[in-house]
């Protein structure tokens, strides 16, 4: 029989423990502290190697109605304005059962013939070069909330952006540019979105515009500073730069402020040249529409990204604008909505493409969640409110497979039912198509290894690779 232990004999086993715990933290943390952290942008190998070599990611912040956009659910006609046949659960801020079905239209495109609607013209006739996860989560149903998650891994403000993990672990290839670049706008939680948090400055993303004469704020000399004065200047800086760090040699921060000092001055000639898009051809100005109405704004951030790319940008971030928070009259805002990025993503498509740059430049378009099938309120115009439980994103290029689709929702397209991802699960897989391994991509912040994905359960989307 097994002799009893007393509590004096628990707590003296127990403190040997806590002393061999204790000394493997203090060993894990000298290692840590050992390990050279990065502060600059030079180029790094990857984990393995990679199928992409950067990302152009188009962040459609609000919550676009993948529904009515490329993912048709022909049930809801039936039950159109009758009571949804099973429960819809959303923030209940009206608490409507009542469905709402497509006013569109929609039409079997290409090869796939996946359906595509009317409100997307220009990428009906793209629609077989890209993947799609029909099937995606969230555990967020707040914009703010839902949009940390979506480029930060986090329901909550404080960690750094997609972007930000990217340009850390790799560096770019363009020592003159930002290895992470983010245009326009459209993102309720605004430039966190893009903010490296925690992470050194140098991996923040730096934003910028599709104007030639000003991309980045305060990026041209003062009209009344000439180069030799501003190179005088530039040099004293340097000076009282090694000053510091000689006085205080372990001040990583300074590190990181010396390297964006740096950087901004090599930043004027290179980013000027690249913002100039009177150099392309008048055919690509036309598939981009840079002049039309009402798109030609999204397209010239489109154009503005394939530069980008290709002179050595490791990631893009465009924003696709505001006004998808569609609560009320859909019907007579998502059109214009749509028009607003259809073509510019869509020419995004087909020039890397054509240029043969999509083998190696991962496009991602996601909003942080869709529209349920269901009216918020009982009106003349009515909408839809946030729906977390099911919606689309989709990808394209880096060796993903083309006309693919991952997962599916319910008929009615309230909630996905085979498949589910989840941001993690497309964080995962962004890294890993990038050659890195999101597991070790990792920074020691308050005494632990972060990560993007964190501690959320992730999986690599495997099923989307060629």
């Amino acid at each position: 029989m097994t002799r009893p232990v007393s509590r004096r004999e628990a707590l003296r086993t127990a403190a040997t423990g806590f002393g061999g715990m204790a000394l493997g933290s203090i060993m894990a943390w000298s290692a840590e502290q050992e390990r050279p952290r990065l502060y600059d942008l030079k180029p790094r190998q990857p984990h393995f190697p990679a199928r992409a070599k950067n990302v152009i990611y188009l962040y459609i912040g609000g919550g676009p109605s993948t529904i009515d956009m490329f993912d048709p659910k022909p049930l809801l006609k039936k039950f159109d304005g009758q009571p949804a046949p099973f429960e819809i659960k959303g923030r209940a801020l009206n608490g409507s059962q009542q469905i709402l079905a497509s006013p569109w239209a929609f039409k079997k495109c290409g090869q796939s013939g996946r359906e595509v609607s009317d409100l997307l013209p220009h990428f009906q006739k793209v629609v077989d070069k890209v993947a799609f996860v029909r099937s995606m989560t969230t555990d967020r149903i707040d914009h703010s909330t839902a949009q940390f998650t979506l480029v930060t891994g986090r329901g909550f403000t404080g960690f750094p952006a997609l972007g930000s993990w990217v340009s850390y672990a790799l560096g770019t290839e363009n020592q003159n540019l930002p290895a992470f670049i983010a245009m326009g706008d459209g993102a309720t939680i605004g430039p966190r979105a893009h903010s490296s948090a925690w992470l050194p400055p140098v991996f923040s993303g730096t934003s910028m515009q599709a104007d030639q004469q000003a991309p980045i704020y305060d990026i041209k000399r003062p009209e009344n500073m000439t180069e030799e004065r501003q190179s005088r200047l530039l040099d004293m800086v340097k000076q009282l730069n090694r000053e510091q760090k000689r006085e205080h040699p372990l001040d990583q921060e300074l590190e990181a402020r010396i390297a964006n000092y740096e950087l901004a001055a090599r930043m004027q000639l290179e980013a000027l040249k690249v913002a100039d898009l009177s150099t392309e051809s008048e055919a690509t100005r036309k598939l981009y529409g840079i002049d039309e109405p009402g798109s030609g704004g999204f397209g010239r951030l489109c154009l503005q990204a394939r530069r980008l790319v290709a002179s050595g940008v490791r990631f893009v971030q465009v924003y696709g604008g505001g006004g998808w928070d569609t609560h009320s009259n859909i019907q007579g805002q998502l059109p214009g909505l749509c028009h607003r990025i259809d073509q510019g993503m869509s020419a995004l498509l087909t020039d890397l493409d054509q240029r043969g740059m999509l083998k190696d430049t991962l496009v991602v378009w996601s909003g942080e969640f869709g529209r349920l099938p269901t009216i918020e309120a009982a009106s003349a115009q009515p909408g839809g409110d946030h729906n977390p439980h099911g919606f689309s994103m989709w990808m394209a290029g880096a060796g993903l497979k083309r006309g693919f689709d991952l997962g599916t929702s319910d008929d009615l397209g309230y909630a996905a039912v085979e498949s589910k991802a989840g941001h993690a699960d497309v964080h995962a897989t962004l890294q890993h198509l990038l050659g890195i391994d999101y597991r070790r991509n990792t920074f020691l912040y308050e005494g632990r290894n972060e990560s993007l994905v964190g501690v959320t359960p992730a999986r690599i989307l495997q099923e989307l690779v060629a």
